[in-house]
């Protein structure tokens, strides 16, 4: 209200002056007429001493004295020397007087009370109009200050045109606040390099679909796991491990563009996740055979063993965002167990109503606890000079007297960062019964996860076990999947020399994918190779496969790697492979699994 301020004093000044004004100006005609009374006196007394009667008292005068001189008074003080003593010398006679003021004091108040009362009203009602405009100003400011919409004064008011800026000036600054904060959190839900949603956005849109008030309503999880990224980051360097992954996110782009509300993020380094409205099975053929085709296709121009692996698996209003992530890792799970490029779909497992806290502590319990059960089953040799062949599965009980799918719980032990304590305690448990049995003549094969490849620490781990005891791990062979091998030669070729190195043997399991088989085969000069069951039921009613495996095994025997068929199941397999000049035979028909405890080697 400081606009204001000047104008009040103004006005206080203003009726100052004007109220002094009104009791001056009175004064002052008063004072004139004294001053005119004086010299129409000083005029007569002139007459009044040539006519020899200077005691006559003049009109005008109170006092008067050519005698001696008058007493020292001023009733009158405020006409000031006009009201004082006077006095004239006239010829040899001096006149003493005083003037009469009555008259003109009576002058002076009758003209200045009544304007200076009038004047002191004037302003004094001015004055408190001016505090009621004031008040109501600053009540009208107070209300405008709240809520700019209230103005009334058109803006002409410097005040209210300043309040009416602020009002601007704020709303501007909350318009460009809620912008950025906007901004700020959609960046806060998206992916920099990607521009995909990232796992906070990913998490939220699950937990929307999952607590759906629509109970029928059916939506689907696709996650496509960028399985080389590792590798190219390794050999390439990061920008191409950067490239390779937002290519990957434009092949998946592609594919989900037809499909109406689809929305991926990137939920970790390696995978992208798609949500999508609709059915499970219908949607992941469509975009499983999609997104295949374009893997392959940018496999091949890349020089890739592998572009992505990719898992579906549906999700029900109600259901856990746990349960569906459980189904989806172990989609791709089953996805990294078969071609490069594949896609799987997991709609229900078994102990999918575990979340991922009572996993964890079901696993930290199998591992404090040693709850582990080791199968061995042994294959039959077919040869003499060759030792025995056993291959150890871990197992893992459950609650109720049964066990987990090997599958599951691995997808889970990679989902929680345990895949590398379990594989060391399976390991450590299999080199304490080994060396409790003291079976001579016999090898034993552990299976390594395809996890065990991407962690240093793992590798260096078991070399070092390995050196400890030399004699037990002579009679070791260590078995890694050739789909394995086929997506991460380097750091498989430098685990197999490793195992070598220390006295160990290695085989590749599951071998016979294709004729890129006999590439790898020459670069990784396993010990043993074992015929994919698959492959061995084909080879009673394909002759193209038996020629296959013809070569497999002339090509094999000639490196001196002994061949091994898996999953012999029936007595006409047995013959076919037999003929074929195979090693030993691994499988149903020759033995099932038993407890590695109590296993001793017997005549197959």
């Amino acid at each position: 209200m400081r606009e204001t301020r000047p104008f009040g004093q103004a006005l206080l000044l203003s009726g100052f002056i004007i109220i002094l004004l009104s009791a001056l100006l009175p004064w002052w005609a008063s004072y004139r007429a004294l001053q005119y009374q004086e010299q129409q006196i000083d005029a007569r007394l002139t007459h009044l001493v040539t006519d020899h009667n200077p005691g006559s008292l003049l009109p005008g005068v109170s006092e008067m004295s050519t005698e001696q001189p008058l007493a020292a008074s001023n009733p009158a003080w405020w006409f000031g020397q006009m009201a004082a003593n006077h006095q004239r010398v006239i010829g040899q006679t001096t006149v003493f007087y005083r003037l009469d003021t009555k008259q003109a004091t009576m002058q002076w108040l009758l003209l200045s009370v009544p304007l200076t009362l009038t004047s002191l009203l004037i302003f004094t009602a001015l004055h408190q109009r001016r505090r009621k405009d004031e008040e109501t100003k600053k009540h009208y400011f107070k209300s405008l200050l709240l809520d700019p919409d209230l103005s009334h004064l058109g803006g002409s008011d410097p005040v209210e045109q300043g309040i009416i800026g602020l009002h601007q000036s704020y709303s501007s600054q909350i318009e460009d606040l809620q912008q950025q904060l906007g901004v700020a959190q959609q960046q806060s839900y998206q992916d920099s390099l990607t521009n995909l949603g990232n796992r906070y956005a990913f998490r939220r849109d699950l937990d929307l679909m999952l607590n759906d008030e629509n109970k029928l309503a059916t939506a689907t999880l696709m996650i496509v796991r960028a399985s080389t990224l590792q590798i190219i980051n390794t050999q390439r360097g990061f920008q191409a491990g950067d490239q390779y992954l937002q290519d990957i996110v434009r092949l998946v782009r592609k594919a989900i563009l037809p499909e109406l509300g689809a929305r991926a993020y990137r939920i970790s380094g390696t995978d992208i996740a798609v949500l999508v409205k609709g059915q499970c099975e219908p949607l992941a053929e469509r975009l499983g055979i999609q997104l295949n085709q374009e893997l392959y296709h940018y496999q091949h121009i890349h020089e890739l063993d592998c572009a992505a692996y990719i898992g579906f698996t549906q999700l029900l209003p109600g259901q856990l965002s746990e349960q569906v992530l459980i189904r989806a890792d172990l989609a791709l799970a089953h996805s990294q167990g078969s071609e490069p490029n594949a896609w799987s779909v997991v709609l229900k497992h078994d102990d999918e109503d575990m979340g991922e806290s009572q996993w964890r502590q079901r696993l930290q319990s199998m591992l404090a606890e040693d709850k582990i059960l080791l199968q061995v089953q042994p294959a039959q040799i077919r040869k003499q000079s060759i030792s025995g062949y056993n291959e150890i599965f871990a197992r893992f009980p459950n609650e109720n007297g049964g066990t987990y799918p090997a599958a599951t719980v691995f997808a889970m032990l990679q989902r929680l960062n345990m895949s590398m304590l379990f594989e060391q305690k399976i390991i450590e448990m299999i080199l304490q019964q080994i060396e409790r049995k003291a079976l001579p003549g016999q090898r034993w094969a552990i299976n390594l996860t395809p996890a065990s490849l991407q962690q240093n620490s793992f590798l260096i781990w078991l070399e070092r076990v390995l050196l400890r005891n030399r004699e037990v791990t002579a009679s070791l062979v260590f078995e890694l999947d050739e789909q394995v091998l086929q997506h991460q030669r380097v750091t498989g070729k430098r685990l197999l020399d490793m195992i070598r190195r220390c006295g160990a043997r290695s085989a590749v399991s599951r071998f016979g994918h294709g004729y890129g088989s006999f590439r790898l085969l020459r670069e990784v000069k396993p010990d043993y190779i074992k015929l994919d069951g698959q492959l061995v039921r084909q080879l009673e009613a394909d002759s193209t496969s038996q020629q296959f495996v013809r070569m497999v095994v002339d090509l094999a025997q000639r490196m001196g790697c002994h061949v091994i068929a898996e999953g012999v199941e029936t007595v006409e397999q047995k013959q076919v492979v037999e003929s074929m000049h195979i090693d030993g035979i691994q499988g149903y028909l020759v033995a099932k699994p038993g407890d590695f405890s109590t296993f001793k080697v017997q005549a197959i």
